[in-house]
């Protein structure tokens, strides 16, 4: 419900970035325990409406807060993400916080304890604010979850839209302003679609380039952890820093830079309105000097066999059958029907698909030989209805196309990250839903996907995010 009298404390980061938050802690105009009191003032209000936060801890988080600005007065200095608030997908394990994978089956002792990821956060000063929602066991692509629920998606107030999967609340906690970034977990698009679908910028990250332990094994194969952020700028800081990579390279050039515009399957079953902001940002690369050319990958159609095989496999192998079979009717239908499939895998049909899956990686990489990087639309269409995409409703088939151009990348064993660009339709009301571009690099090249991206950001401008004073 709506109501004027609420007063909702400025984002944090409005108008500025991460690195000039990080400034101001330095420079003592503003406190991290402040900061870190205003998302949660924040949270308590939105949160509510949005379902962003599945647990926080207020009391912890101030805490730590408070500790980093002594730290801070004591002359420590962690780097440029110290005292930066940031939201936990909760597939991940966090210290003294429950992890439930967003199921409803306790799973906690699968995760296992905090991993690496989260202990080097803690490490370069970051302060945790809490856990968001996934879909359950981060099997889905829709953002969709029947029993720990569906976070809104930020960009329309009156009807509940997807808000992608499934690091689903990450996202819409970075779009609304509840987090300075979060974390997601990738294994066949859940940084990048709900990225996409919220109009910010996720970053999948090249396979070992960030750590797994203490996260969800869905896939050991394919699980990818990466940042999600409100912009690309933003997205170089913390990737960077916490890959201890200097920031000294000069800006790229996209000026006779060569890209692979991705044809079928990437362009198949696109939202005209997607396909129209993906020509655009295309013609618009050629106008800043950049070459395209059209390129079919036929091999990008074998993630439809290759991803249920291997995905299937691993989450019963997580569980163990036995384990499995016992819990899977308490699943979200969605989840449980797609890890079904793994119990019809032959070890023989597994093992082959683990050996096509390194032969991909191969063919995949020959294409960096020619091309800077490949793009394509992150998602084929805009987010959808909620009640029009769950199992029976007319959107349902649809919806599950969420993962159709991010699959393969995983496949490949590539990283890639998803921009926004609805912003270039000439829509006069204002009332455009999320697009995001992807641009795919080769592995291990996930610097350049980035400096690619922020080309983009420098020459467009930052993303603009949705009105979240609608939601009083």
């Amino acid at each position: 419900m709506k109501n004027s009298k609420i007063n909702l404390p400025s984002d944090p980061l409005n108008g500025i970035s991460i690195e000039e938050l990080g400034k101001k802690f330095r420079d003592g105009l503003v406190s991290c325990k402040k900061v870190t009191s205003t998302y949660y003032e924040r949270i308590r209000i939105l949160n509510p409406h949005l379902h962003a936060y599945i647990y926080t801890d207020e009391k912890q988080g101030l805490i730590w807060a408070d500790g980093i600005d002594k730290l801070f007065a004591s002359g420590v200095d962690l780097g440029p993400l110290m005292g930066i608030p940031v939201a936990i997908k909760d597939i991940c394990s966090v210290n003294e916080m429950p992890t439930t994978n967003g199921s409803q089956i306790k799973s906690d002792d699968i995760t296992g304890l905090e991993g690496g990821l989260v202990k080097k956060l803690k490490s370069l000063g970051c302060v945790i604010l809490g856990k968001t929602h996934t879909v359950e066991f981060a099997l889905g692509a829709t953002g969709l979850n029947k029993y720990k629920g569906t976070p809104k998606n930020p960009w329309d107030e009156n009807v509940h839209r997807m808000p992608g999967g499934s690091s689903s609340g990450s996202a819409v906690a970075v779009a609304s302003g509840l987090a300075a970034f979060a974390i997601g977990t990738d294994t066949g698009g859940s940084v990048r679609i709900p990225a996409s679908l919220n109009g910010i910028v996720g970053l999948k990250t090249t396979k070992n380039r960030w750590p797994t332990d203490g996260i969800f094994p869905l896939s050991p194969t394919l699980d990818t952890p990466g940042p999600i952020a409100r912009n690309v700028k933003d997205t170089k800081l913390i990737f960077n820093t916490y890959n201890s990579t200097k920031n000294d390279l000069p800006p790229i050039k996209l000026n006779g830079m060569t890209f692979g515009k991705l044809k079928e399957p990437f362009t198949l079953n696109l939202d005209p309105e997607v396909e129209e902001a993906f020509e655009i940002i295309c013609s618009k690369l050629e106008k800043l000097g950049a070459n395209l050319e059209e390129v079919i990958i036929p091999e990008a159609y074998e993630k439809a066999t290759l991803f249920p095989v291997i995905v299937g496999s691993e989450i019963i192998s997580a569980f163990g059958k036995d384990r499995f079979i016992k819990n899977v009717e308490k699943m979200d239908p969605v989840t449980g029907n797609r890890a079904k499939l793994g119990l019809n895998v032959s070890s023989f049909e597994y093992i082959e698909a683990k050996k096509r899956h390194l032969e991909l990686e191969d063919i995949a990489s020959k294409y960096f030989s020619k091309y800077d990087a490949l793009i394509s639309p992150t998602t084929v269409m805009q987010p959808l209805e909620v009640d029009k995409s769950t199992i029976g409703g007319e959107l349902h088939e649809r919806s599950l196309l969420a993962s159709a151009n991010t699959q393969p990348v995983n496949i490949f064993g590539l990283c890639g990250i998803s921009f926004p660009i609805h912003n270039l339709l000439n829509n006069k009301d204002n009332k455009t839903l999320p697009i995001g571009l992807q641009i795919i690099c080769g592995k291990n090249e996930d610097e350049k996907a980035v400096e690619i991206a922020l080309a983009l950001e420098n020459y467009l401008g930052e993303p603009q995010l949705p009105d979240i004073s609608k939601f009083l």
